[in-house]
């Protein structure tokens, strides 16, 4: 490649290979040249030894839009052109096409060169190379033959992206099994140790044994809390389908941040107009955001800012792959810290992976993972809209809520120990929690029945001739699972008053159930004080849950 020179000299045979009148063969060089520079494909001819070009087509014009560079010639043709690997690095000048055909003296083929435009544009080449002979073997000149391949390339990288979020996707799926039913396994744990400590806290008179168990049984609800993140990740969590403001959130969340990141960090929040309602749980949705503010703040040194903002986008049908096309809110947190290496990016949202090991904000590795299931439950997507040295942006797309009334929000049930009249038959399959719980419900007063699984419940239930009063079911057990043991239940007597508890909290399983007819639901590991007082609503034939339906 290199400035133009003069044409190319052909001796009148050389035009068809026959004699030929030198008027005739000029006539035809010119039409062969019209002819050329009307191809599709881009055409450049260099002299050799010098590299300069000595014709281009107009083509060549267009793909890589300039004209031969004067200072293009041999060893010298990535600067002046600008030519690039896909990578973005320069293209080393051994290994350019004019180079790569003489060493071959045989035709080649590339295909990873990248056009850096002097319009800022990307253009992908592919090049053909062969060298020309004259007559005694030596090769006077190089032929290149350029296809602009950009709509090629963008699309296997796209498919390239598309097939890696997939398998991020389903990597995040399977870390959200596992962190399910750790979580859940856990709950039940924690369930048998805050039973038990809020027993004897309530039979305790020494005040300061009393206050230990207490403590034991605020520990426990700590680590609840942790589970509760856990089941956020896992999508395992409670999703209430209500009508929520994004504005508002975003809001409350940018007035929290100003009072509690630090003076030395500046909170800026830019909230579109209207109210941009979606369909989901407030609590949730003020969760992730507070978790992405935390994020952003931890990842600036020193001083900076974090911008909060709202819009509403309309995304294509081909734009975004995770999402259908329609009407979305965007939730959008910048910082202007360090960025995210390229290294962990595609990590970030993993549960328990932290590059946060050590000082004060040493980090769970919970945050981020936790965004990540709550956006997943409310149908939605989180990525990394931009990251580098700095900041980062980080964006959340939540489906707009339709048109439609919106519903009230839910009543909080006041919790209080109640003394315990009648039968209860407890079903749980973990041996520690149906134990712990048949003592606690018995120190109440009440009189239990114990099954550990589904079938046992059917017996006992058909052997108590209708004197159970309540029963509380665990949601998932083997064999036969909470559900289809109400439903048997149900069948011998359609009044049954059921109190479903489980480890996975209030989710899409256990609102089916609600609506089939369940009476309440607690979820692991709930104090004494909390199953007596949703018990004794149950037999008082009121419900003991009041959560509203889900989708």
């Amino acid at each position: 490649m290199g400035r133009t020179g003069p044409a190319l000299e052909f001796s009148p045979r050389s035009v068809y290979g026959r004699p030929m009148h030198h008027a005739r063969a000029l006539e035809e060089l010119q039409q062969i040249a019209m002819f050329v520079d009307e191809l599709p494909v881009a055409i450049w001819v260099g002299s050799v030894p010098s590299g300069e070009a000595v014709y281009v087509n107009k083509a060549f014009r267009e793909v890589l839009g300039i004209e031969p560079p004067e200072q293009a010639t041999r060893g010298n043709y990535v600067g002046p052109y600008s030519v690039h690997t896909p990578e973005g690095d320069p293209y080393p000048e051994h290994e350019m096409p004019y180079e790569r055909a003489l060493a071959a003296r045989a035709a080649i083929e590339v295909d990873n060169m990248v056009i850096h435009r002097h319009d800022g544009g990307r253009t992908y080449l592919r090049v053909y190379a062969r060298p020309l002979f004259d007559a005694a073997g030596v090769i006077t000149h190089v032929l290149e033959g350029f296809t602009d391949i950009t709509r090629e390339m963008l699309s296997k990288q796209d498919q390239r992206e598309r097939e890696t979020q997939l398998r991020q996707a389903q990597r995040m799926e399977s870390l959200g099994s596992l962190a399910g039913g750790i979580a859940h396994d856990f709950n039940n744990l924690l369930a048998v140790i805050r039973i038990i400590a809020s027993h004897l806290a309530s039979k305790e008179p020494r005040p300061e044994l009393r206050e230990g168990l207490e403590q034991i049984d605020e520990v426990t609800e700590s680590a609840a809390r942790l589970t509760r993140s856990l089941l956020g990740f896992a999508r395992q969590g409670k999703n209430l389908s209500q009508r929520v403001c994004v504005n508002e959130i975003t809001g409350r969340v940018a007035e929290l941040a100003r009072r509690t990141v630090g003076r030395q960090i500046l909170v800026k929040s830019a909230l579109c107009e209207g109210r941009l309602e979606v369909e989901g749980d407030g609590t949730q949705l003020e969760q992730l955001l507070m978790n992405l503010v935390v994020n952003g703040r931890d990842a600036i040194e020193g001083t900076g800012s974090l911008t909060i903002r709202s819009l509403q986008r309309e995304v294509s049908e081909t734009e975004i792959a995770e999402v259908p096309a329609g009407r979305y809110a965007v939730l959008e947190v910048e910082d202007t810290g360090t960025g995210i290496a390229p290294a962990v990016r595609d990590r970030v949202f993993e549960p328990y992976f932290t590059t946060k090991t050590a000082g004060a904000v040493k980090g769970t590795g919970l945050g981020l993972a936790t965004v990540f299931g709550i956006v997943e439950s409310h149908r939605g997507r989180v990525s990394i809209a931009r990251t580098g040295p700095t900041g980062t942006v980080m964006r959340v797309l939540l489906p707009l809520a339709a048109d439609r009334e919106r519903q009230a929000s839910p009543e909080r049930i006041k919790v209080a120990r109640e003394p315990g009249r009648g039968t209860i038959l407890v079903v749980d399959d973990e041996a520690l929690v149906l134990r712990v719980t048949t003592h606690a419900l018995e120190a109440l007063g009440y009189r239990v029945l114990a099954a550990v699984d589904g079938a046992g419940a059917i017996e006992a239930f058909r052997s108590a001739r209708g004197e159970v009063d309540a029963v509380v079911l665990d949601l998932v057990m083997p064999v036969m699972s909470g559900r289809e043991a109400f439903l048997a239940l149900k069948a011998l007597d359609p009044g049954v008053r059921v109190l479903l508890m489980t480890g996975y909290a209030l989710n899409y399983e256990a609102q089916e159930l609600l609506n089939l007819g369940v009476c309440g639901f607690v979820a692991k590991p709930f104090s004494i004080d909390e199953l007596s007082s949703a018990i004794a609503r149950l037999i008082r034939g009121t419900r003991a849950s009041s959560a509203p339906k889900t989708e």
